[in-house]
């Protein structure tokens, strides 16, 4: 009932905007109330053949979504299911540091019932667009937890991940109550699923010798992947998103991985890795590929990314010939 309430109220104003403008373009004439009246049953009438009409069959009018990345986006899916319309806000690829939204961007934000952002500065000026022109209510999917200082990447490791998929639920519970048994289950089936890969990235990563276990990227996205796992993070090219290496750094971190022995290091398909492909190569070590704020090629869902990464781990630092298929994957 909720549900049709909401679409018969958003058909009304569709109505009446689309009403008003034509008014606009027509000379003023006075209408006869009898031709009023049957016109305004008739609207309604359609409305209710529109908008649904038991409460047992699945909602005409769902629930709208907006969520940062498309990451987030993924998990929001995989609980809404049926009852929610999810739109992620940037693009595929995009580096959220610095992304600028279009004003044509905008509007799925202005239009949502939720929106989800990260926070911790993740979304950079993204997030004060979003504050300043969203109607429905914004979640900020990182408040309450632990953080390692400011750093906002808390969904690499996959046990902060699940307390995203929580606050997700509790939000789709809050604004469509009669949804709430599917968010739930939809919640628990997604959650055993994270439970089951944060047991494979345990598992695959202790498959690489203890010092071999180290972290060269471009930027400093990986500090909770790390702590969950038992990687350390040796060096990042840059410590701030757009910050541009300086001339020293490519002898630095050359220097860095030798004297570390570090096996491999491992570019982001969204950063500048020239620095670090330069010392790479200087270094005599190859270059791996990991992903963090987007998606890839072949690669369309949060856990397909987390199990890229640790197919990327296992291959650049740990034995080559590793049997992933040994995890399930």
């Amino acid at each position: 009932m909720k549900g049709q309430a909401l679409c018969v109220r958003r058909e009304i104003l569709r109505f009446a905007q689309n009403d008003s403008r034509a008014a606009a373009t027509r000379l003023p004439r006075v209408a006869k109330p009898a031709s009023r009246l049957a016109a305004l049953l008739l609207l309604f009438a359609l409305l209710g053949a529109a908008c649904g009409g038991s409460d047992d069959e699945a909602p005409q009018t769902r629930l709208r979504a907006v969520a940062s990345l498309e990451i987030f986006a993924d998990m929001a899916r995989q609980v809404g299911g049926d009852r929610v319309e999810v739109t992620a806000l940037l693009p595929s690829g995009a580096d959220p540091h610095t992304f600028e939204l279009s004003p044509q961007r905008v509007v799925p934000v202005v239009e949502a019932d939720v929106v989800f952002i990260n926070g911790l500065g993740l979304e950079g000026n993204t997030e004060d667009v979003v504050r300043n022109n969203a109607e429905g209510i914004v979640i900020e999917l990182t408040e309450g937890l632990d953080t390692l200082g400011d750093n906002p990447h808390l969904w690499l490791d996959v046990d902060l991940a699940a307390r995203y998929v929580e606050r997700i639920r509790d939000a789709f519970v809050e604004l469509d109550p009669e949804g709430q048994d599917v968010y739930e289950a939809n919640a628990e089936a997604y959650l055993g699923v994270l439970r089951r890969l944060d047991l494979e990235m345990e598992a695959a990563i202790q498959t690489i010798p203890p010092e071999s276990r180290k972290l060269v990227t471009p930027h400093d996205a990986f500090p909770y992947l790390a702590e969950r796992y038992g990687l350390e993070v040796v060096a990042v090219v840059t410590t701030s998103p757009g910050q541009s290496p300086s001339a020293r750094s490519v002898a630095e971190l050359t220097e860095k991985l030798s004297s570390e022995h570090v096996p491999a290091v491992f570019r982001e398909p969204q950063s500048n890795s020239d620095v670090l492909e330069q010392a790479a190569e200087e270094a005599g070590v190859e270059v791996f590929e990991l992903l963090s704020d987007a998606f890839a090629e072949g690669v369309d869902s949060y856990v397909e990314l987390m199990r890229f990464n640790m197919e990327q781990l296992i291959e650049g630092l740990g034995q080559l010939g590793f049997a992933y298929a040994s995890f399930g994957g």
